[in-house]
């Protein structure tokens, strides 16, 4: 018997203005890991990677941002190791939202450092506790869905957070290939992939366009 294949599930995202709209009210609430929302929604970056990312990781004066590590459990143990794969090293352009953001987590960091005193346990990590320790990722999925129903936004995960940037980027007619370089695809098939399912919005204004040409 051949069996029908079963069909891929397609994951979620947000229009533009949802995801700014949970943005805004990040940045309203002074939520501390408003920074992370925007390293994932506008760079891209997989949760491992924004969890892992190092304090030096990013160059203000030079506008780029590094990312080479990633956080992730494995059993009992929360592992601060290097990317999957090369491919998935690289050196980006910093947004001027994003700088912006990552100098007022630094901030708030060093805050938390002050008030910790000698708690305080460095990890020279981007993204801390308030006592300096790594972020266990089943915490953050807790703090993105508490986000997410304050801002009264479609509820979606952290993957599909990415999966946002993507389908903007192919919104906004960025070239494919430049995307599979923000979003560091090892594939680029995997980047058509996103870049094929286009928003409704982008569906009905192509078949509009097609319309009035034929017309």
């Amino acid at each position: 018997m051949k069996l029908p294949a079963v069909r891929k599930k397609k994951g979620q995202r947000w229009t533009s203005e949802q995801a700014r709209r949970f943005l805004a009210s990040a940045r309203e609430d002074g939520d501390p890991y408003y920074a992370a929302y925007v390293l994932i929604l506008i760079q891209g970056t997989r949760k491992g990677e924004m969890l892992g990312l190092r304090e030096d990781a990013v160059d203000f004066d030079g506008l780029t941002i590094r990312i080479e590590y990633q956080l992730q459990r494995v059993g009992r143990h929360l592992l601060h190791r290097e990317t999957k794969t090369a491919g998935s090293d690289a050196d980006l352009p910093l947004p001027g939202i994003l700088a912006t953001a990552l100098r007022q987590r630094l901030a708030d960091r060093a805050v938390d450092k002050t008030a910790a005193g000698s708690t305080w346990q460095d990890s020279h990590l981007m993204f801390t506790t308030k006592y300096g320790t790594p972020i266990e990722p089943r915490n953050f999925d807790r703090s993105w869905h508490s986000r997410i129903k304050k801002a009264g936004v479609p509820r979606i995960t952290v993957h599909d957070g990415r999966r946002t940037c993507g389908s903007l980027l192919a919104d906004l007619d960025v070239h494919p290939r430049v995307a599979m370089a923000i979003l560091r695809h090892a594939q680029f098939a995997i980047t058509m992939e996103i870049y094929t399912e286009v928003s409704v919005a982008a569906t009905r204004a192509g078949l509009m366009k097609l319309g009035e040409s034929l017309a």
